[in-house]
């Protein structure tokens, strides 16, 4: 029994220091790729939120439990002194839309610049909107901590409706008018906005802020200027069809998602 006990050894000072230093090598080469991995797992599924929320009021217009709708985004300081993306969906019912339109005082079908309502002054132009207390479940709000647009303290939007032409944005999604022709008046059209139809989203960190993208780059598909391990782009059509698209920094171009 002596013999058979003399036989059963532990780990001397010197194999358990051996050890301990094989798993901090393989923990120091392996941390980069983990951290890596989780920052772009965590940035997708922000992404995904937000594509979500757009299909998901999108599908309320379809439906038509909404005649038109908005996707509003805003970067700001929340409660808590934090810097967040808000991401809101709103929707305007068949009955107020139908009224808007046959106003003959309204200006709403020819002002396609000021449709996209992004005035909160104006109380009650959505029929339901979380800002203003809506607990519909067919309209919501998200806060995101950890992405950014390409802008700073300031919001945009874009609106969709049942007939296509109804398409609209406010905001760092509306393009500039086109200015007018030199030594003549611009027409009426040029000083209305385009609807921009792609929202970039990136990692937001402490040195970068905002994501840093040519929007007109890349024939007008957009380029980042800085770069990115994370940067992602919405795309939309005027009839509410979403494609996601990630930045392949080493085919430098987008890939579908």
């Amino acid at each position: 029994m002596r013999a058979q006990d003399e036989k059963i050894k532990g780990f001397n000072l010197l194999e358990l220091i051996i050890v301990v230093v094989i798993i901090g090598v393989i923990s120091g080469v392996g941390y980069p790729k983990f951290n890596e991995w989780r920052i772009d797992r965590e940035t997708r599924s922000d992404v995904y939120k937000i594509k979500s929320l757009f299909e998901g009021i999108n599908a309320q217009v379809k439906r038509g439990q909404y005649a038109f709708v908005q996707v509003h985004i805003e970067e700001a300081i929340d409660t808590d002194k934090k810097r967040k993306l808000f991401v809101t969906s709103k929707g305007m019912q068949p009955a107020k839309l139908g009224n808007l339109i046959f106003d003959g005082t309204s200006t709403w079908w020819s002002n396609i610049n000021g449709r996209c309502n992004t005035d909160t002054s104006i109380v009650g132009y959505w029929d339901d909107d979380p800002t203003e207390g809506s607990d519909k479940i067919e309209v919501r709000q998200i806060k995101l901590d950890n992405v950014a647009t390409t802008w700073v303290n300031t919001h945009a939007a874009v609106c969709f409706g049942k007939n296509e032409k109804w398409f609209s944005a406010a905001g760092d999604l509306a393009s500039d008018p086109s200015p007018p022709s030199e030594g003549g008046e611009p027409a009426m059209d040029s000083l209305l906005k385009t609807p921009k139809n792609q929202l970039f989203v990136c990692r937001r960190t402490a040195a970068m802020s905002k994501c840093d993208v040519n929007e007109t780059a890349n024939k007008g598909e957009g380029a980042p200027e800085s770069t990115h391990k994370q940067l992602f782009k919405i795309e939309w059509s005027r009839f509410g069809n979403l494609a996601l698209k990630k930045w392949d920094k080493k085919k430098a171009k987008w890939v579908n998602q």
